[in-house]
């Protein structure tokens, strides 16, 4: 039986649309009498609410005989397992969304010690990932690679977290990188070099997945799972982003992250209303 890839972009989280998206991979590789390697390009954790959930299901492997996970390691995975194994030596935005991430284990950071043996189960397993995979035609990686070096010598650094040169690099790359790590907006993004899969799936509730099937061209399609934005999370994003900036919240912007949050206003609204009132600048 030949084989379909499916390249599935930043899940933080959100096991509702993992689930199905799965499920739109398996009706759409039967459909093509295929195998369906599905390769995750990472950050499985922080964010949503069950990271937790995404790493088990990620884990216990596909459903259909002949089918095949090949998970990669994002920035987020390998600072959830930093966190984990080392304790508070990541930066401290990273350290806050860690906090929130416990909670999917049942535990929180003052209790985690003792009963956390699932929970380190998953940072081990993180932790080992690989950051590259490489088909021969495409290399599949969290956030790209530095252009002008070599495959063998790519930085790990660059290869969960670069933006730039990359994202701007117009030039031939060694492989066509299919990546994720950068939102640029709900729908991939698909130049002669790359494949950008990272839909924003907490803040859009899109979840991608894109279709290399040699059979059908060199151009993908996509699966897209649609879901609901994760409100609770991007309240949390912003108010990350008001503390890094070292900016005190007030009654008023506060009051406008509570109406997104209980569904009284959409994001546009208060993206809108947020900056009115100085957030994010």
């Amino acid at each position: 039986m030949r084989t379909v890839t499916y390249a599935i972009g930043d899940i933080h989280g959100r096991l509702d649309l993992l689930d199905d998206l799965l499920d739109l991979v398996e009706a759409d590789a039967a459909e093509r009498r295929a195998a369906a390697k599905v390769v995750f390009t990472g950050d499985y954790m922080d964010r949503g609410p069950a990271s937790r959930g995404v790493v088990a299901r990620v884990m216990a492997g596909p459903r259909r005989p002949g089918d095949s996970f090949v998970p990669l390691q994002g920035n987020h995975d390998d600072l959830f397992a930093t966190a984990v194994a080392r304790g508070p030596v990541i930066p401290d935005w990273a350290w806050t969304l860690f906090t929130h991430t416990v909670l999917s284990y049942g535990v929180t950071v003052e209790t985690m010690a003792g009963r956390d043996g699932e929970l380190r189960r998953h940072a081990a397993y993180l932790a080992a990932l690989p950051l590259t995979h490489d088909d021969g035609t495409h290399l599949f990686v969290h956030a790209g690679i530095r252009p002008g070096v070599p495959l063998d010598r790519q930085d790990p650094e660059d290869l969960i977290w670069i933006r730039e040169p990359f994202l701007t690099f117009t030039g031939r790359l060694p492989r066509r990188v299919v990546h994720g790590h950068t939102i640029m907006g709900d729908r991939p993004v698909v130049t002669p070099n790359r494949i950008s899969i990272d839909t924003g799936a907490f803040r859009s509730g899109r979840l991608t997945a894109a279709v290399l099937d040699p059979e059908a061209g060199s151009e993908p399609s996509f699966l897209q799972a649609v879901g609901e934005p994760d409100r609770a999370a991007l309240v949390r994003e912003a108010l990350l982003v008001e503390s890094i900036a070292g900016r005190p919240v007030s009654p008023e912007l506060q009051a406008v992250f509570d109406d997104f949050a209980e569904g009284r206003i959409d994001l546009d609204t208060m993206e809108r209303r947020s900056t009115r009132l100085g957030a994010g600048r």
